[in-house]
Order: structure tokens, then sequence, then C-alpha cells
């Protein structure tokens, strides 16, 4: 049943709950009474007919967004997607979803500051410190290959994990092809120690210059591998077979940094806001 903790600054619905309230808060919705008492009885829409005020942020937040964050991740326990919306200076609202959990599920929604974003972000990806072992080198692979790769883990998440790293690195030139004898030892340190992928996509515009994106595979105690080829956010033209995919050792350090670049400046925050506003025929906000 959907849940108000206002200490904590936290709203658990569902995604068809949170739209009711969205269109509510709206005054886009004025029947549907059924639909809206689990709503009332739980304290989201007061005994006035108004929306509790954390709603009223929330639905505000979700409605006009500055930008927007997705993170994606891929483990033994199943996948997970997490969404970070930034509404202006100071505040964000974000998920952070179960792996394993359906459509229908409620989501808990939490409100934080925006200092906080770096560190909610590394939270959500299970960032820790690391150092790429000595020995490690870029692999190199292509894009289709690594696709399968990956589709063949996402299928067994939850169960099979294990068997389906063993079965890829005993197939692995029938996977990726001939390939050099460092390249296959290289791949197989990174298959041995494959605990998960994720994937963070920053959008703050209308079009496609106005997002970045990181992908990275977690090997555990082989550290963090990024994805520098293809780059993020990927673009239809360059998911081809033969494309080529190249995965970097990168220390913890770096990547806390790549976290930082993902964000937009103020001049390309600007830039967007100025755009949409003359699309919409209004001016900036």
């Amino acid at each position: 049943m959907p849940t108000l903790d206002t200490l904590r600054r936290r709203i658990s619905v569902t995604e068809q709950q949170l739209e009711l309230l969205r269109l509510y808060s709206n005054g886009e919705l004025t029947e549907a009474q059924d639909d809206l008492s689990p709503l009332r009885d739980a304290g989201l829409i007061t005994a006035d007919g108004t929306v509790h005020r954390l709603v009223a942020d929330l639905a505000a937040a979700m409605t006009r967004p500055l930008l927007e964050l997705w993170i994606e991740t891929m483990s033994q326990h199943g996948p997970t997607v997490a969404h970070v919306v930034v509404r202006g200076d100071e505040d964000l609202w974000y998920t952070d979803p179960w792996p394993g959990a359906v459509d229908d599920d409620e989501v808990v929604f939490v409100k934080d500051e925006l200092p906080q974003l770096l560190w909610i972000l590394a939270r959500l990806v299970g960032f820790r410190r690391s150092t790429p072992p000595g020995v490690a080198r870029p692999v190199t692979a292509r894009l289709a290959s690594v696709a399968s790769l990956l589709a063949a883990f996402s299928a067994e998440a939850g169960g099979g994990w294990d068997d389906v790293r063993t079965v890829a690195i005993a197939k692995l030139d029938g996977i990726f092809g001939t390939m050099s004898p460092e390249q296959r030892e290289m791949w197989i340190a990174v298959l041995a120690t494959l605990e998960g992928t994720w994937r963070i996509t920053c959008a703050w515009g209308p079009e496609t210059r106005h997002s970045r994106g990181l992908a990275v595979w977690d090997c555990g105690a082989g550290g963090f591998w990024v994805r520098t080829t293809p780059a993020e956010p990927l673009l239809p033209e360059q998911i081809t077979p033969d494309a080529e995919a190249t995965f970097v050792p990168t220390s913890g350090g770096d990547l806390w940094k790549a976290f930082a670049e993902l964000l937009p400046s103020k001049a390309e925050l600007t830039e967007a806001v100025e755009l949409i506003a003359s699309s919409q025929g209004g001016d900036p906000v």
C-alpha cells in the first residue's frame, strides 16, 4: 500500500499511483474516487482534498525536470533501473529499486539535496575504491558479440550467473572469434571476475547532444572496466554487428571523475532551457 515518510522524505507508490497523483495535483483528475482512496488513507491526499506538500514537490519534479539520470544495472540477482530527477539548483528525487521488481510493484521515491548527487550515483551502482590489476590491459570485441554475451548473463541472472561465465570462458573463441593469445588471456581474466554491469545516462535537453553516458563492467577484484568505444550514449548508427567495443581498466578515482563529467555545465543547461522555451513559444524559466 502507498506510504508517506515525511521524516526521511520518502514516498512509496506504484507507477500508476504516481501518475494519478501527478494528474490530481495538476488539476487534470476530478474523478476515479475509488482509485484515490488508498492515497487518501495514506495521507498522500489530505483531508481538505489537496496533495501533501512532499507529493506536490515530487509531481512538479517529475513534470518539469531540469535534468534526469537513468541508472541501469545487471548482476546475478537481476536487473534494476533507477531514476534520478533534478528539478532545480538545490533538490533532487531518486528511486532505489530492488533487483527482480516488477512493473506493478511499489517504488520508493526519496528526496535529497543536489550536492549529494554523485554520492547517490555511486551507491546506486555499488561504487567502491578500486585499482585495476597491474597486468590489466584494454580488451576489444565486436559489439554484437558483447551484446550476445551480456544477454546470456541477463537471461540467467538470479540462478546461473557462474554457469554462464564458465560456458563463456570455455567457448571464448567461438563467441568473440579468433583473437591474439594476449587478448584471449585478458578476456578470460575479465569474465572470470565479472560481477555485474551498469550504465548511467544523463539527459538535460531534447537533442542527443544534450546527453552523456557511461557504461562500466564491475569485475570485483579485477576492478572497473569502462567501455570507451562505442561511446555512450549509443546512437542508432553506432549499433552495428561489426562495431568494435573497447573496455579499458579504470581506477576508482578516475571513475569518480567520470561521474562528475556526466553532468552538464551551466552553459549547457542554459542553452537547452532556452531551446526548449523557444520551441514552446515561451520564455526560459
